[in-house]
């Protein structure tokens, strides 16, 4: 405890020193939270998905969804940490497809406390893929598109996870249910567009099973635009990646999971799981020739124990 309390001090007085100030986020849950620094790259230095107040977020929600305020995900951390530590700007759909369920019931909230470093060096080029969010109101058709490299879908849902999105004009029933998911809106829109540059697709129940009868939905996506050749790795299998000549590899996207249901066959191949590990392949691999790679546990985020899992790599020559 006592070695906790000077970690903390020791953070505030090298903050002070600096003369960097800590920004503090709340988004609720369905919403999507953007980390953004004017000057200098993120740092995260806390956070938590789930709800430790009754206040926070409780607009129009039941007594039932906010009475729990010990709800906790210890994994809020490193999530935030590996999408937007060393980026300007990063952003994030506040939902159970990003963290893992904490609290079954709870109408949750993500609190994030990050800080804004200032380079001591030139700094890096931008990262050559950043996550897009894109958010279309029910019968109207979302368009994806990439002016570089193909649409890598990382999550979709079609249904309603807050009452503010595509709500202009709706009546209070058709909003009132915010828990409204459809699990297999991943697949339907990997299917029509993950790997092409540019593609649309209708928010409607004829190409969404209706995941709540009622209720006014809308299609939400977060999905990165990846360059150059794709590889892929089943779980415990290991490849080398490598250019040729004088060029050298550089990591575009990279996630150690499973992002549609027919890759790497073996076991239970039934869920999807995303687990981001494009930020740890860069450090490891990037301005090398060649780099050699395991898909295992061992290497990577379990976030899915019970899944059979592949590493999916997305990289070019330079």
């Amino acid at each position: 405890m006592l070695k906790r309390e000077l970690s903390i001090l020791t953070l505030l007085v090298l903050l002070c020193l600096h003369d960097v100030k800590a920004e503090n986020l709340i988004t609720c849950g369905g919403l999507t939270a953007s980390l953004t620094c004017a000057q200098g790259t993120i740092k995260v230095l806390s956070a938590n998905y789930g709800r430790t107040s009754r206040t926070t977020c409780s607009a129009r929600k039941p007594p039932r969804q906010i009475a729990n305020v010990r709800c906790t995900q210890s994994t809020s951390l490193s999530v935030l940490s590996t999408l937007c530590d060393g980026k300007q700007n990063c952003s994030i759909v506040v939902g159970n497809a990003a963290f893992t369920e904490p609290c079954p019931g709870t109408y949750k909230y993500l609190n994030v406390s990050y800080e804004c470093i200032l380079p001591t060096t030139p700094p890096p080029p931008p990262p050559p893929s950043s996550t897009n969010n894109s958010v279309t109101c029910e019968s109207d058709t979302a368009s994806l598109s990439c002016a570089k490299g193909s649409i890598k879908v990382l999550s979709a849902n079609y249904g309603r996870m807050n009452q503010i999105t595509c709500s202009t004009g709706k009546p209070a029933n058709q909003l009132s249910n915010d828990r409204c998911t459809q699990n297999t809106s991943q697949s339907v829109v990997f299917s029509r567009c993950d790997g092409k540059q540019d593609c649309s697709i209708p928010a409607t129940n004829n190409v969404f099973i209706d995941p709540c009868v009622g209720t006014y939905k809308y299609l939400n996506v977060s999905y990165v635009c990846a360059e150059g050749k794709t590889v892929i790795i089943c779980q415990d299998r290991s490849s080398t990646i490598s250019c040729e000549g004088r060029r050298k590899l550089n990591i575009h996207f990279a996630n150690y999971g499973r992002r549609d249901k027919v890759t790497c066959p073996n076991g239970n191949n039934e869920a999807i799981c995303i687990s981001s590990e494009t930020s740890k392949l860069q450090t490891k691999c990037n301005g090398k020739r060649s780099c050699q790679l395991r898909a295992s546990n061992s290497n990577f985020k379990n976030r899915c124990p019970d899944i059979h899992k592949y590493l999916e790599v997305s990289y070019s020559c330079e």
